[in-house]
């Protein structure tokens, strides 16, 4: 430990110029927060200062690792007594004093500053922190393992950023009228663990081994595995972790029908692997004052002739537009139109016939608290947060509304909706809902106070806030 403390001081002392101008920076990021709480427009300059914050991060772990290079046969660490453990020591407690250490504090000074407690939220500060050192200070520690000069880990990084655009542009989605985002949070922490095993085996196979193509060989085989192998873990991680949370109790009553002469081909959302289809499925009997979210859907067709395709799990998304699940309706239940790609081959075969369709739902029951906002004026709301009402400069007419609360969004999303009526349109009032879909301590990032602002609303328009909470997590076959 006294060899790790000795290369730890030394460090210290080679990149001071280097601390210093991080810390400022810190500082800086740190003000621009708490200034962007006070004055929406200071929000851009918090987005800047983040990006060059994190651009000094990977510059400083990238000198830090070329101190003592991994590649190649001709560092000066091996020539001395210098243990592996004691230098990845000394490298750890360095980026944990001179990086995460200043940005706990800098979270602390932010939500000191929008009246919260910091150390009442310990626990939410330190799986940010275990977040925030797994995807964005890892990976610039492997490509510097993998890097002998500063060029060569830039052109890593341009790389590395080009292949992950790629893949996303590749892997494009298709928008659908309703989604279900009840499981994503799992699969956040499988694309964290797809980031953070390969990085790591890199800066330890390059610690031990010095051998970048080895390293390098064994971080994309295991990518390629990972990526080839998880097929429905995050969704079977995430069903038994909401399962345990919140068990069946109070949805006993709960039914899922199925409306099996409604389902038709879908001519408006073609897919080039198959048949779109819309299968229509009903929820009902939910619980007086709650509310029904399906998350994941298997459906099954089988033809008398023994023929069978089943979709296995996927997301709960509808063909139709404008599906907002966020109330009751009047007679307690809820109707979507399932999509789904079937093998057309199959298609072709079965369409003409008979069908057995069957499948398994999983679904989410939400209890609902509404509360009015005060208007120009601050309110507190469900979830630790509050939200402001006040006239918006630009247009008089309408109200700006700003909405903040710790580790967590506000709200998911709004609604405003427009009714003609015979005197001219009506406006109903605006509700920014408030939907759980995540039992994780805190989302994904760097602030401890999460923001957002909805479209500003009309002044004859009332607002609500409704948080929706989950009470049950349900099985159900149909």
């Amino acid at each position: 430990m006294q060899q790790a403390f000795h290369i730890f001081r030394k460090d210290a002392r080679r990149f001071a110029y280097q601390i210093g101008a991080l810390a400022a920076l810190t500082c800086m990021w740190a003000w621009s927060n708490i200034a962007a709480g006070r004055a929406g427009s200071a929000d851009r300059y918090a987005g800047i200062a983040a990006a060059v914050l994190s651009i000094g991060w990977w510059y400083l772990i990238c000198l830090l690792v070329h101190e003592e290079s991994f590649t190649g046969d001709r560092q000066f660490w091996i020539t001395r007594p210098y243990s592996r453990r004691s230098l990845l020591a000394a490298k750890s407690l360095f980026v944990l004093a001179f990086v995460n250490v200043p940005l706990l504090l800098a979270g602390f000074a932010i939500l000191a500053a929008a009246g919260y407690r910091p150390l009442a939220y310990l626990p939410n500060f330190l799986w940010m922190q275990i977040a925030f050192t797994a995807t964005v200070l890892l990976v610039p520690a492997a490509l510097a393992a993998l890097t002998r000069t500063l060029v060569q880990f830039v052109l890593s990084i341009v790389g590395l950023y080009a292949s992950v655009i790629l893949l996303a542009v590749v892997g494009g989605h298709v928008q659908r009228g309703y989604q279900s985002q009840g499981l994503a949070w799992a699969g956040g922490i499988f694309l964290m663990l797809m980031v953070t095993a390969p990085a790591l085996i890199v800066f330890v196979l390059q610690l031990r081994m010095r051998n970048r193509l080895i390293s390098a060989g064994v971080a994309i085989a295991l990518v390629v595995l990972m990526l080839y192998t998880n097929e429905g873990a995050g969704r079977r991680f995430g069903v038994a972790v909401q399962s345990r949370l919140f068990g069946q109790s109070g949805g006993a009553s709960v039914e899922v029908m199925l409306d099996a002469t409604g389902i038709r081909p879908d001519a408006k959302q073609l897919e080039p692997d198959g048949v779109t289809l819309g299968v229509p499925l009903r929820v009902i009997n939910i619980p007086a004052a709650e509310t029904a979210a399906p998350e994941i859907v298997d459906l099954t067709f089988e033809t008398p002739a023994g023929q069978r395709w089943s979709s296995g799990w996927i997301p709960a998304a509808s063909n139709d537009p404008g599906i907002v699940q966020v109330d009751p309706s009047p007679d307690g239940a809820f109707l979507w139109r399932q999509r789904v790609v079937v093998d057309r081959a199959f298609w072709r075969h079965a369409a003409s016939g008979p069908l057995a369709v069957r499948g398994e739902v999983y679904l989410m029951l939400f209890g609902r608290r509404s509360m009015r906002m005060q208007q120009d004026g601050m309110t507190r709301v469900p979830g630790d947060g509050w939200c402001s009402c006040s006239v918006s400069l630009p247009n008089p007419g309408a109200w700006l509304v700003e909405c903040f609360a710790p580790f967590h969004r506000p709200f998911s999303q709004n609604e405003t909706v427009q009714e003609a009526t015979a005197t001219g349109v009506a406006h109903s009032p605006v509700r920014l809902l408030s939907i759980w879909d995540s039992p994780l301590p805190a989302d994904f990032g760097m602030d401890p106070i999460s923001r957002n602002s909805p479209t500003p609303a009309v002044r004859e328009a009332e607002i609500f806030f409704l948080r929706y909470d989950p009470r049950a997590f349900i099985h159900r076959s149909f």
